[in-house]
């Protein structure tokens, strides 16, 4: 079991999500990140990275739930807490999840995947 890191920042010249991953995925909205039953993930806001919080991170509708603990705020009194979900001992195949955040209080909401890794 290890922990997987999705770091969050804004792209430039829009307020999409730019997302990086401990694995070197990269990419504007969606990137993939390969998790393992058991494992940690946490979604960090990159410092100055124009993303101001995380309000929310859920599977979307018709998308299996993976996740044994479901992703919630590290410290719910911080706006810019970092979050972290445990994926299930149960888990297979990929979740679509959506990430809402805010960008000064305005909402928004992006898509990427979890794809757990069946050999782990």
């Amino acid at each position: 079991m290890s922990t997987e890191i999705i770091n969050i920042s804004k792209q430039e010249g829009n307020n999409q999500l730019y997302l990086t991953d401990n694995e070197g995925h990269s990419g504007k909205n969606n990137i993939t990140t390969n998790v393992k039953k058991g494992d940690t993930v946490t979604w960090k806001l990159v410092p100055n990275g124009g993303i101001d919080q995380i309000t929310g991170i859920t599977a979307k509708p018709n998308s299996q739930d993976i996740f044994s603990v479901n992703p919630a705020p590290v410290d719910p009194n911080d706006p810019a807490s970092d979050w972290t979900g445990t994926v299930s001992e149960n888990a297979t195949g990929s979740e679509s999840y959506s990430i809402a955040y805010k960008i000064g209080n305005d909402p928004f909401v992006d898509d990427p995947e979890l794809e757990v890794d069946e050999k782990g």
